[in-house]
């Protein structure tokens, strides 16, 4: 066999070194084993392809692990700082409109007992002057006694005992009382300028951080500027009695807005205010004011169902916002890349041509969800000012 190397005498002993145990020696045992093994054959798959291709794949898997990795750390820092900046808007704004609520709501009674103590004030200088007459008239009537002593004279202490009046200033209790409805009467007005301050910047704090996220996931473009002059013309026509979702929807804008919710309640805190300025300018003007016409105006159920309606309005909008803020939270979960997620993307029936998005249905779904669960017949407050407003007019 041409083949086949040559063949070669070797020499072999085999010795028994105990049972089932032999020992072989020989000088030749390396041309043994070569000539068992036969030559050697270079294979280029075996040792450059299958070696190259799993380098590649290896290199390729790693590669597209740690791009799923940073893809979903950069995509859920994105939804963490979406969440968390609406978040904090949601608490500045409520607290703003708590603010305002609150020094509105202590400043009618605060204004009520005012308007009650300059009434007491006028119509005690109004009696001090008729005493002071009635001592002058005394005093002439004691002199002319002593120009005619057959008439009884009255003792001078008589006098100012009848005369004197127990002073309310005098009395610790009337003070505290005093300087408490003081405070709060100027506490108003402090509240009332922090929020005109910043009403604009809250405003567009919502717009940028409330609603033009998840508007974006729908597909909707969001209406008027934030300082544009139209959307303070809408808001004029607002009736503060009625359901702000009507409102807006008669207004034909987007109730889903938060931005609109809020511009509501600021307009309805200004139509309050108005009243409240117009009682101050009567009885600022008026010498001895009126004082069951001004406490008939300030207690009347006008006032006290503003605020209520007002106060229904900001649990709604405190109902939306937090819904929203719930909605950006689940979307940390959806931003990382996992085989659940891919696996409903991919099963996904709507990803056709010319139908909604995963993304904008479930934004959809939100806005759905958000006006059945903050829907205002679920306030007792609404309903209630609703009703009082209903029947005043």
């Amino acid at each position: 066999m041409p083949n086949h190397p040559p063949f070669h005498d070797v020499s072999i002993s085999v010795e028994q070194d105990g049972t089932n145990r032999y020992t072989i020696q020989s000088d030749k045992l390396q041309q043994i084993g070569a000539q068992l093994r036969g030559p050697r054959e270079f294979s280029v798959f075996h040792s450059i392809i299958l070696p190259a291709i799993v380098t590649l794949l290896t290199l390729g898997f790693t590669s597209l692990f740690q791009y799923i990795s940073w893809y979903n750390s950069i995509e859920v820092q994105r939804a963490t700082d979406v969440a968390d900046k609406a978040t904090r808007t949601y608490e500045n704004s409520a607290a703003a409109i708590g603010a305002r609520h609150y020094a509105t709501f202590v400043f009618v009674p605060s204004l009520r007992d005012l308007i009650e103590a300059k009434a007491k004030t006028v119509l005690s200088h109004m009696a001090q002057d008729k005493g002071t007459k009635k001592r002058d008239v005394v005093f002439t009537q004691a002199n002319s006694k002593e120009q005619n002593p057959g008439v009884k004279r009255s003792p001078p202490g008589e006098m100012a005992q009848g005369t004197e009046q127990p002073k309310d200033d005098d009395i610790s209790l009337h003070k505290v009382a005093l300087d408490i409805r003081e405070k709060r009467f100027a506490s108003y007005y402090k509240q009332l300028k922090l929020w005109n301050e910043n009403y604009y910047r809250l405003l567009t704090d919502i717009e940028y951080t409330l609603d033009r996220p998840v508007f974006a996931h729908a597909g909707k473009k969001i209406q008027n500027s934030p300082f544009s002059k139209s959307l303070w013309d809408k808001m004029a026509e607002i009736n503060c009695s009625n359901p702000v979702t009507e409102e807006l929807k008669k207004l034909r804008v987007n109730e889903d807005s938060l931005k609109f919710r809020f511009a509501a309640i600021n307009r309805c805190f200004v139509d309050v205010n108005a009243g409240l300025d117009q009682l101050m300018t009567e009885a600022l003007n008026k010498p001895l004011p009126s004082i069951d016409n001004l406490i008939e105006n300030l207690t009347q159920s006008k006032i006290k169902s503003q605020l209520e309606a007002v106060l229904a309005m900001a649990d709604e909008f405190r109902c939306y916002a937090q819904q929203r803020i719930d909605y950006y939270n689940s979307q940390k979960e959806l931003a990382i890349v996992s085989p659940k997620n891919a696996w409903t993307w991919l099963t996904d029936v709507t990803r056709k041509e010319g139908s909604t998005s995963t993304t904008a249905r479930r934004a959809q779904e939100h806005f759905k969800e958000a006006a059945g669960r903050c829907a205002p017949t679920l306030s007792p407050d609404f309903a209630r000012a609703a009703s009082t407003s209903s029947s005043n007019n």
